[in-house]
């Protein structure tokens, strides 16, 4: 199952902003889980992951990591970037 993770911190203006549509995506996805982690409150999820901005984006398969990295808060890249994986995963 692909993963999709997004690291924010819910001090941050832009994640509060990002998440609703963040968790919209998860109905366009529904063969990939939608997790928001919040990089204060599960620090122990998110241990050393790196973060360097926001919204951070991490896409895995299993132990795979497909993606990992700091998105503009666009939700159009996002997606775009989802139906690439999937195309490339043969889903």
């Amino acid at each position: 199952m692909v993963v999709v993770s997004c690291l924010c911190a819910e001090w941050c203006d832009t994640c509060v902003d990002y998440r609703p549509g963040f968790l919209a995506l998860a109905q366009k996805f529904p063969d990939a889980q939608f997790r928001w982690i919040d990089i204060e409150d599960q620090a122990d999820e998110v241990g050393d992951l790196e973060v360097e901005n926001f919204p951070t984006i991490r896409v895995t398969r299993g132990s795979e990591v497909l993606f990992h990295g700091t998105q503009l808060p666009i939700h159009a890249h996002l997606e775009r970037l989802l139906e690439e994986l999937f195309a490339r995963q043969g889903k």
